[in-house]
């Protein structure tokens, strides 16, 4: 099974703001493929192929790890890898937000060692909103990113961590939940 940690988005003035601005993505002409709103989620750490007994050995190494819950701000754009060649649109938080985040992925990190393979790449919080499937109106898409670059799209506070199984269709990609991780409550 394909399989990542995650942080899903709940907040529904949030959801709904993004879905705004995925109208307005689409409304530029762009070449894009559009993430759903019950798939909008922080990746944590990307697994890749894994058996059940890895995701049970994932599952007990996390178990113990300790987390309050975080108060998330979403705010602003940008895209992956650079402005000439996007293949990825994103919301991202503020740098509080983002400090808190990657902190979480540092602790997530070292405690998989030596059962998960380390991220080759650094981790940067982010919500991925959209795929772009070509260079079609790329003009039209960085101007309109660049008009929300500094956009607020809410808050909320997230109280669990997921083990999710990601399975590929023609359509996109279907996530399920195989583990929840509930964050210590105050």
């Amino acid at each position: 099974m394909r399989a990542f940690l995650a942080l899903d988005v709940k907040d529904d003035r949030t959801i709904k703001l993004i879905e705004d601005l995925q109208i307005k993505l689409m409304q530029t002409g762009a070449d894009l493929k559009l993430v759903e709103k019950n798939n909008l989620h922080f990746t944590l750490k990307f697994f890749g192929e894994i058996n059940d007994a890895l995701a049970m050995k994932i599952k007990n190494s996390l178990d113990s790890l300790k987390f309050k819950p975080l108060h998330i701000i979403y705010k602003g754009i940008g895209v992956f890898p650079s402005p000439q060649r996007i293949s990825v649109i994103w919301v991202g938080v503020d740098k509080n937000s983002a400090d808190n985040l990657l902190n979480m992925a540092n602790k997530i990190e070292e405690r998989l060692k030596g059962i998960a393979s380390m991220d080759e790449k650094d981790f940067q919080p982010h919500l991925t909103i959209s795929r772009v499937k070509s260079g079609r109106n790329k003009d039209k898409l960085l101007a309109l990113i660049k008009e929300y670059q500094n956009q607020d799209f809410g808050e909320e506070i997230i109280t669990s961590m997921k083990l999710k199984k990601s399975d590929l269709t023609p359509k996109g990609p279907i996530y399920s939940d195989i583990y929840t991780f509930p964050f210590e409550m105050e």
